[in-house]
């Protein structure tokens, strides 16, 4: 009963002080017509106060985001599902649902009435323009009775997630896939027998020949399965992403650091559609990011974790790739990395980091280009510069001196290298970088044997 008459709104406070002034003008001037009239008014807001606070409002809700994960510049769909679960119906509601000042303003709706049994729906769209994860929520909800008399205002608790990736962009095939072998999962390998032990069964997709379908397994499992003439293999390509401060310049989305991790996010994903199982490392790898993800999943799902990662990562403040490095010498394979200002002793380091079999791909940022170009360049609307070949690298005109420097260097060891510039779209890069691909490097011997002991138990 306190809560509610505290809840009165200026409508209730005023029936309350009309039916108050109404009763004491009626016993000053003795009109008892004039008392009944001062006490029903008072009475409106005090009977209202009375029912809420015995009979509490319930409205129940759920709050739900398609899709779930979103890259810059996009949009999700935030939807609040409401239903009224009270015994009593609500009059006006103004609904207000918290979210972080980077994906817009914060929304407000208005329900007219919310009968018994009321069921409804609420939408609102989200993005954001810098990359992490942010949570949505908790919804307030001021409600009022239907005669508008008291307001009272409830706050949720839970909270959903939304994680905002960098951007992906499609980029062109560069051949990686044709020129692997040797460690790959997605290369075909048929059986040398056709014992019933070899057989490996995958879920029927609609198409798939009804003579493959394999009767025990769909048994056991109670959905249709069908026979698997080839066994998966996988190849594994690791991403090497330095996030050193000093390593970049600028600050927000035009910096050279962003630029880096929307490269390796647009590689992630491409990689991942090529059938390579994907694993990002940086200069501070963890355990968890230095796995490689469970490949059986689709190339979007095994994508996922790396560009949940990325969305989330910050600048270190280390000076040395020395962890990145030792990490990437312990598992052979495809090694793509994006560099930014590389110091002389970093050299060293990444020319130590490829094992046997395994083909190395740098993309070195110009970072120097980013501090002496002005914030209002846009990737892409400027004119390309001339890329210079150059054996291993490929090297546009202007690229600055340290940059080649350190780009022969890395292409002595073994790397095939092209740089970067902020005029450059990552797909433009992407492709440069391709293009220093030759012929197929040999098998890693010592994995590919153990593979083949493992498949032989």
């Amino acid at each position: 009963m306190r809560e509610a008459l505290a809840a009165l709104t200026t409508r209730g406070r005023a029936f309350l002080a009309a039916g108050a002034a109404t009763a004491l003008c009626s016993v000053l001037l003795g009109y008892d017509a004039l008392l009944r009239v001062g006490i029903l008014a008072a009475s409106v807001p005090l009977l209202t106060a009375l029912v809420v606070s015995k009979a509490r409002y319930r409205l129940r809700a759920d709050r739900s985001i398609a899709p779930g994960r979103i890259a810059v510049g996009e949009t999700a769909t935030v939807s609040l599902q409401l239903a009224n679960q009270g015994r009593l119906p609500m009059g006006l509601m103004l609904l207000e649902d918290r979210v972080p000042y980077a994906l817009g303003a914060r929304p407000r709706f208005l329900v007219d009435h919310a009968a018994r049994r009321w069921v409804g729906e609420v939408t609102y769209p989200v993005r954001s323009d810098t990359r992490g994860h942010y949570e949505v929520g908790p919804l307030s909800v001021r409600v009022s009775d239907p005669f508008g008399m008291i307001e009272l205002i409830r706050t949720f608790t839970a909270t959903t997630r939304l994680v905002v990736t960098p951007a992906v962009h499609a980029l062109p095939s560069v051949g990686i896939t044709s020129e692997w072998s040797g460690t790959g999962d997605r290369r075909p390998r048929a059986f040398a027998t056709g014992s019933a032990e070899d057989v490996t069964v995958r879920e029927y997709h609609l198409g798939d020949d009804l003579r493959r379908v394999h009767w025990r397994s769909t048994a056991r499992t109670g959905e249709l399965m069908v026979r698997r003439e080839e066994q998966p293999w996988q190849s594994r390509a690791t991403l090497l992403l330095d996030t050193r401060t000093q390593a970049h310049e600028g600050s927000g989305p035009g910096s050279s650091v962003e630029w880096a991790v929307t490269a390796a996010a647009s590689m992630s994903v491409h990689l991942a559609r090529a059938g390579f199982a994907v694993r990002l490392l940086t200069d501070h790898p963890d355990i968890e990011a230095a796995t490689w993800h469970d490949h059986t999943l689709s190339p979007q799902a095994q994508a996922g974790p790396v560009l949940d990662q990325l969305a989330v990562l910050t600048p270190s403040t280390r000076l040395r790739l020395t962890e990145a490095a030792q990490a990437v010498t312990r598992s052979p394979g495809l090694l793509v990395a994006v560099l930014g200002r590389l110091q002389g002793i970093d050299v060293p380091d990444l020319c130590r980091a490829l094992p046997p079999a395994t083909r190395g791909l740098a993309l070195l940022l110009d970072v120097a280009a980013w501090h002496s170009q002005p914030a209002q360049v846009r990737r892409g609307n400027q004119p390309r510069q001339p890329v210079r070949q150059h054996g291993s690298t490929a090297i546009p005109a202007a690229t600055s001196a340290g940059v080649r420097q350190h780009a022969a260097m890395l292409a002595g060891a073994g790397w095939l290298v092209a740089t970067a510039s902020p005029r450059d779209p990552v797909p433009v890069a992407w492709q440069r970088l391709g293009a220093q691909l030759g012929g197929p490097i040999r098998p890693y011997a010592g994995l590919a044997s153990t593979l083949d002991s493992g498949l032989a138990r």
